[in-house]
């Protein structure tokens, strides 16, 4: 997993917040978003990695019911 946050200003000098998760296997999953502060930039990641391992542990499921 890699994560990459940086902090960003809109033209009018409002700050926001710019993240990028790699994950899954070899990083092979990738997920990009915006937030106003760290605590909905944390969050947003939390949910991505949430969403990135229940495809894999759904598409495990499938191939072993086969």
């Amino acid at each position: 997993m890699k994560i990459e946050i940086t902090d960003q200003f809109t033209a009018d000098g409002r700050a926001y917040i710019e993240w990028d998760l790699w994950d899954g296997p070899d990083g092979i999953d990738h997920a990009h978003g915006f937030a106003t502060d760290l605590v909905q930039c944390f969050s947003k990641i939390f949910e991505w990695r949430e969403r990135i391992a229940a495809d894999y542990v759904d598409n495990t499921d499938n191939e072993t019911r086969s």
